[in-house]
């Protein structure tokens, strides 16, 4: 008697919880839609700037409706999602203070792609280095030497130290 009274007991209490469900299943529906149409106009907005920008700043507007939408969803479904704001709030204090550097090269990426101080093909020098610049991404910027040599140069150091661009020689002077 016991085991079919729980089954009865569990039953009614799913029956009742279908609701819920289904309106959190909905909200991280709507939720990705959106995300996925933020990610869009966040392309379209930058639609002139480097492809590795464009893809980065896409990125993060998306993760954050995606990480919303689904923290909505919990608290639709019935969940106390305070504890877990915190906890994912602690997470990312952790996460961002180890990898400080990595936020900074990141940031001067940003920076160096979006106002191009020099551009791919220039002459620079960077403290003991010289070349021409291979590329630059958001974390490092790539020079090759005269004497052939790949420089993988972090774009913090590029940010806060003097970099001398060099004229290329017109002909005749």
């Amino acid at each position: 008697m016991g085991f079919q009274t729980f089954i009865e007991n569990l039953t009614k209490e799913l029956l009742n919880y279908l609701p819920r469900l289904a309106s959190a299943v909905l909200v991280l529906f709507l939720s990705f839609a959106l995300a996925v149409l933020v990610r869009k106009v966040a392309r379209w907005l930058l639609r002139r700037a480097d492809p590795e920008v464009q893809s980065f700043a896409s990125k993060v507007p998306y993760i954050g409706v995606l990480v919303g939408g689904a923290l909505l969803a919990l608290s639709v479904s019935g969940l106390h999602v305070a504890a877990l704001a915190t906890l994912i709030g602690a997470i990312g204090l952790a996460v961002s203070l180890s990898l400080q550097d990595v936020a900074r090269n990141f940031v001067a990426g940003l920076y160096l792609l979006m106002e191009r101080p020099f551009r791919r093909g220039d002459r620079i020098v960077v403290r003991t280095f010289m070349g021409r610049v291979e590329g630059i991404d958001l974390r490092t910027t790539t020079l090759r030497t005269d004497d052939g040599q790949q420089v993988i140069v972090p774009n913090t150091i590029i940010m806060s130290e003097v970099v001398l661009k060099q004229l290329d020689e017109e002909p005749g002077t």
